[in-house]
């Protein structure tokens, strides 16, 4: 399945940003965890399942590892120049992998959705330096080609803003 990571746009804020390089994993915390590897520090990180044909996602039945995660939803109703945020639901990995019930329910609610694990936690911050910038790039669209990235070439700023590009 192909992903996109989602980065906090500042410790603790609750409002994620689209991550620009596309992740291609074998379930929804295989995702996770590679994003992670891009986090900014202080910040969680969730990922935003798609596919680029439209139709209903094929059924992925969880690996052992991945049975049972439970992930809190993040909602992007306002569009592509949106943020992801919280909206209350929770999805888990049972029978099938969470990143489906996304798939499923974006074309149902017309917007799309994201998952961040329940116990997620910040990335580390390097000692002695705040952390004052998320540093994720922002992709404009989740429609990529395969092997390929969408970036609208800004960036995050601390604080839930996106900066223009130049």
């Amino acid at each position: 399945m192909k992903y996109f990571g989602l980065y906090e746009t500042g410790a603790n804020t609750g409002l994620y940003a689209l991550g620009s390089i596309e992740i291609e994993a074998d379930s929804t915390s295989d995702a996770v965890a590679q994003a992670e590897k891009s986090a900014p520090p202080g910040c969680r990180t969730g990922v935003w399942p798609y596919q680029m044909i439209s139709g209903t996602p094929s059924v992925v039945t969880p690996t052992d590892a991945e049975n049972g995660k439970q992930y809190h939803v993040l909602a992007q109703p306002g569009g592509a120049a949106g943020q992801f945020a919280g909206n209350g639901q929770i999805f888990a990995s049972i029978g099938a992998d969470a990143a489906g019930m996304c798939l499923s329910l974006q074309k149902f609610f017309g917007y799309r959705l994201g998952l961040i694990a329940t116990d997620a936690k910040p990335a580390p911050v390097a000692s002695g330096s705040p952390s004052t910038s998320a540093g994720a790039s922002v992709a404009s669209s989740g429609t990529a080609s395969s092997g390929s990235t969408s970036s609208s070439g800004g960036s995050v700023a601390s604080g839930g803003t996106a900066a223009p590009a130049a």
